[in-house]
């Protein structure tokens, strides 16, 4: 019969089984998966382009040396230093909101905004303070908490969208906000009752929010490994506001530097994100 197998005998033991000839070989067709699919799914790494190296670099050093001179210009009088830094929180301002123009990923559009009440906040603590305000007035501590807590709800959404979670990621966001809440409960009765007010509470809030801030990026090994710049940038923002904070441990004229120097930081940081919006919906098209 043509559709039989035959099976011939060999010397050495061996048996040879001959397939019929009219016996389809069938082969499974690759799986299709979709450019645009892949797209999302890996981070696109080519960034930093010639034309944008150059950009950042000129942000970067023209900003460092505008900032030399404006602490000159602030100590001789010439300008006021909250005008200074509010011109500074002006681009961070436009680069979110442009971020937020040119997504299409709902968490960074939500953190966009979460960045545009950040900058509002905070320029309205720089316009307060332009005005003989006492430092322990009730306002500042609302202020403080809530562009800090602003700048962690922003952090929060960037740092999470197409950056892979892995298990310490979910460890991280599972214990962070419990630890929160036991030390801020733990604060408020442990503080005396004749010293315990809201605006200790809310200073609490902002210092917790800040280092969190902080861990968000640089305690999670994922962050590092698909956005080095960015996670070096966003972080050591939040960590110069610590440190500030910090009574006596620098001069005046350093601690405002710094503060300029934290508002380039997130203007580049900004800047780099939206670099890879750009390209990340060119690819896309």
């Amino acid at each position: 019969m043509a559709d039989s197998i035959e099976i011939e005998p060999m010397g050495t033991g061996e048996q040879t089984v001959t397939e019929p000839a009219n016996q389809e070989t069938i082969i499974a067709p690759e799986p299709v998966v979709d450019q645009a699919q892949r797209t999302d799914e890996v981070p696109i790494r080519v960034i930093w382009t010639p034309r944008f190296i150059v950009i950042f670099a000129l942000i970067l050093v023209v900003g460092l040396s505008a900032d030399s001179l404006l602490v000159q210009a602030r100590d001789n009088g010439y300008l006021a230093g909250n005008g200074i830094l509010l011109a500074h929180l002006i681009p961070i301002f436009i680069m979110w909101v442009v971020i937020i123009v040119q997504t299409g990923s709902v968490w960074i559009r939500l953190g966009g905004i979460f960045g545009c009440i950040w900058a509002i906040f905070s320029a309205i603590n720089l316009i307060i303070t332009l005005h003989s305000i006492s430092p322990n007035a009730p306002i500042l501590a609302h202020l403080d908490a809530a562009f800090s807590s602003a700048l962690l709800g922003c952090y929060t959404c960037l740092s999470i969208e197409r950056i892979p979670l892995r298990r310490w990621d979910a460890w991280f966001f599972s214990i962070a906000p419990i630890i929160v809440i036991c030390f801020v409960t733990g604060l408020f009765f442990l503080t005396p009752a004749d010293s315990r007010s809201f605006s200790t509470i809310e200073d609490a809030i902002a210092g917790i929010a800040n280092v969190l801030s902080v861990l968000i990026w640089w305690a999670r090994p994922s962050c590092w490994k698909v956005v080095p710049g960015l996670t070096f940038l966003f972080g050591i923002a939040p960590l110069i506001i610590l440190l500030l904070s910090i009574p006596g441990l620098a001069d005046g004229d350093t601690n405002f530097f710094f503060g300029e120097v934290m508002l380039l930081c997130i203007l580049l940081g900004t800047t780099r994100f939206l670099q890879s919006e750009l390209r990340r919906k060119l690819a896309h098209r």
